[in-house]
């Protein structure tokens, strides 16, 4: 991976992790990862952006709960519906796919809300 690329997935995985999802009011459900998120989203270049989306959509089939819930929800904002599909399917595969399914929704309506 050419070193340019590095600082900007560190800030992404930033994003996921601060603040702490449910560390406070303010966060409970991740609604401040998931506007930091499409904020920086937005404010990229095209060649950037598409890098981010990619890791986003990786990051959607993750086996953390959180994280994959609020890549579901970003993707969502952006209006990437294939890539939410897309997770969808991949958890229903899972032993725990109720609880992610459940997860999922709560990441799109919380991306009709604060975005």
């Amino acid at each position: 991976m050419p070193e340019s690329l590095i600082p900007l997935e560190e800030e992404i995985l930033e994003l996921y992790r601060s603040p702490i999802i449910g560390a406070s009011y303010n966060n409970t459900y991740g609604e401040e990862n998931v506007k930091s998120l499409v904020e920086k989203f937005r404010e990229l270049d095209e060649q950037k952006s598409q890098i981010m989306q990619g890791l986003v959509v990786l990051y959607s089939k993750s086996p953390d709960l959180a994280t994959s819930y609020v890549s579901v929800a970003v993707l969502h904002a952006l209006g990437m519906s294939k890539n939410v599909q897309e997770a969808y399917l991949w958890a229903k595969g899972l032993d725990e796919s109720e609880t992610f399914i459940h997860h999922f929704d709560i990441g799109k309506s919380l991306a009709e809300y604060f975005t």
